[in-house]
């Protein structure tokens, strides 16, 4: 009996010591986070505004490319189509006189030069689901990967 009150007691201690040391963890946010944070709102302000600038700020476009699932409406085969970041932006020629609203879900960073973001956006017709890959190079964070799903609404 001895052993099972000294295994109460301690678990007790134990239990009241663990939520004090949970009080004095900080967060910690990198200036690297703050950057790739900001450069996913550029790249969707960029689109909603047709700033082919602050496009350019965001886009790799050298090197980045979109992907899209696409359904074949005869046949009913998705597909995967690739285009060049650089194409995709020129898609976006007049801006949006609708609000759109978007969300930074996750973000990971890899040794400070590679990051993966999931981005929540929707526009009046459309939920989208965006996951972008970004390099640090030349110092800047650009997206080099557009990966998404867009949902109709309702």
């Amino acid at each position: 009996m001895k052993t099972v009150k000294q295994f109460i007691t301690g678990t007790f201690a134990a239990l009241c010591l663990f939520p004090s040391s949970m009080v004095l963890a900080e967060s910690v946010t990198s200036n690297e986070y703050q950057a790739v944070v900001t450069t996913a709102y550029n790249y969707v302000n960029g689109l909603a505004n047709a700033d082919q600038k602050m496009l350019a700020k965001s886009f790799d476009l050298e090197f980045g490319d979109v992907k899209m699932l696409k359904i074949n409406k005869e046949t009913q085969k998705e597909t995967i189509r690739t285009v060049s970041l650089k194409e995709f932006a020129g898609f976006f020629k007049e801006a949006t006189k609708d609000t759109w609203q978007a969300k930074v879900i996750s973000v990971d960073i890899v040794d400070d030069k590679m990051a993966m973001v999931k981005l929540d956006f929707e526009t009046p017709k459309t939920y989208y689901t965006d996951y972008l890959v970004m390099y640090k190079r030349q110092n800047n964070w650009r997206i080099i990967n557009k990966t998404f799903i867009a949902k109709k609404k309702i």
